[in-house]
């Protein structure tokens, strides 16, 4: 993520009169501020015991145990496909339902905080040992959003629909099956509830999600009317060719000279064939590996990289042309290449009109929220709920008012400051509290 200054000088749509929208309910102070110790209490046991993508056994354990004792109407332990997920139901007789969304799983990083909760806990990445731990702000999501739990149930009279807690694992993707070595590859957390009819089955009409994020100050509310991310992908080119000496490379294929030239011809797509008044497209290939020693030419090779995109059709266009040239370039040089393609995320988009709604509703639940062009450059699977349903996707600030260069989501060091979880609280009481539309 780039660091700016002036990160806040975005575009501001006009606030209209606070008589426009619902007014926040008289016991919100009240209930966040009592509230507050327990969603820090909640975070720390969260951030010291993470779990990776579609094993979080113990973390949905304690998640069902706090929605049962809040009084949550509806505690279902797992869904479908995703075993690790839990679906709360306030108000299940209600119409007009909305979903509130909270990411459950950790990263397979080494924590490096020096808390006093700092996570020392292991998992199975792929089948390997790995450290575990929290450090893209999810055991914040849960918290916050479990607290809103417990002020919405003990407020349900006043809340005037259905609200479905999804709490989903796997964000950051499946941490059993490795994508690249196997046919049926587990789907991410998002995905694998939509696909099974989650949206369906609770009628949610509309989706909510939040996300810590580093570079915005602590309980500021960042809130994208359109794109709010960008789409994920990853490729795998295998280039087969046929080894030689090195002094007789006339006797073989070169597949190091191939796949050298296959990456310099994949940056040529975003510029020659991407329409890119739309927006941006990013094809990295960041680990290649070809040959055994300096004077053998090398019969294979392989790369492995990431695309990303900023609009669904320019991420179409990556993916469709990708093959076609690693295919191309081989062939011009008597070598074949094999693409693999994952499809990981879209483009997350946020509903215009909703965006701007949410954001003038939060300001009268006591949130600092604006409406921001600001994309950090990231991928989200809340994506599929937006694919679906009117959704926004909100950026929370959790830098703290000294920092200076705080790490970012995903480094061992990402530490947010636990003053901005009131305000995701808020957020999420206000959203089930906006009329829908």
């Amino acid at each position: 993520m780039k660091e700016t200054l002036g990160i806040f000088a975005f575009s501001c749509l006009s606030l209209l009169t606070a008589s426009a929208f619902a007014a926040a309910p008289s016991w919100l102070d009240t209930a966040v501020s009592a509230e507050a110790a327990h969603t820090v209490e909640m975070r720390r046991h969260l951030h010291a015991n993470p779990e990776l993508g579609n094993q979080e056994k113990q973390t949905q354990a304690y998640i069902v145990q706090k929605l049962k004792e809040f009084g949550v109407d509806e505690v279902l332990v797992g869904y479908k496909n995703s075993p690790t997920a839990v679906i709360g139901v306030i108000n299940p007789k209600k119409d007009n339902a909305i979903g509130l969304r909270a990411d459950i799983d950790a990263l397979p990083i080494k924590e490096n905080t020096g808390l006093a909760f700092e996570s020392k806990a292991k998992g199975q990445m792929w089948g390997k040992t790995s450290d575990v731990s929290h450090m893209c702000g999810h055991d914040m999501h849960m918290a916050m959003l479990l607290s809103a739990a417990r002020i919405l149930a003990a407020h349900k009279a006043d809340v005037p629909r259905k609200v479905v807690l999804v709490f989903q694992p796997a964000e950051e993707g499946d941490s059993i099956t490795n994508p690249f070595v196997s046919d049926k590859p587990k789907l991410s957390g998002a995905r694998a509830l939509v696909e099974d009819g989650l949206l369906e089955q609770f009628g949610i009409k509309q989706m909510y999600g939040i996300h810590v994020m580093a570079r915005v100050p602590a309980g500021k509310m960042l809130v994208a009317q359109g794109t709010a991310l960008n789409s994920a992908d990853a490729f795998q080119i295998d280039i087969e060719g046929r080894q030689a000496h090195g002094a007789m490379p006339w006797t073989g294929v070169d597949a190091t000279l191939t796949a050298a030239q296959t990456v310099v011809a994949l940056q040529q797509i975003v510029s020659r064939n991407v329409n890119l008044t739309q927006g941006m497209g990013v094809i990295t290939v960041g680990k290649l590996q070809a040959g055994e020693t300096g004077n053998v030419m090398a019969g294979s090779a392989s790369m492995l990289g990431t695309i990303r995109a900023n609009h669904n059709d320019i991420r179409s266009k990556l993916l469709e042309r990708i093959p076609q040239v690693a295919d191309g370039t081989a062939r011009a040089s008597g070598a074949i290449a094999k693409t693999k393609l994952i499809e990981i995320y879209p483009v997350t988009v946020n509903d215009p009109e909703l965006a701007g709604r949410i954001t003038k509703e939060l300001t009268e639940y006591g949130v600092d929220a604006r409406i921001s062009d600001w994309n950090p450059g990231a991928s989200e699977d809340f994506s599929f709920y937006a694919q679906k349903v009117p959704s926004v996707f909100m950026f929370l600030g959790g830098d703290p008012k000294d920092a200076k260069n705080a790490p970012n989501n995903h480094s061992d060091k990402f530490s947010p400051d636990e003053s901005a979880m009131p305000a995701g609280v808020r957020a999420h009481i206000a959203a089930a509290m906006t009329p829908v539309k």
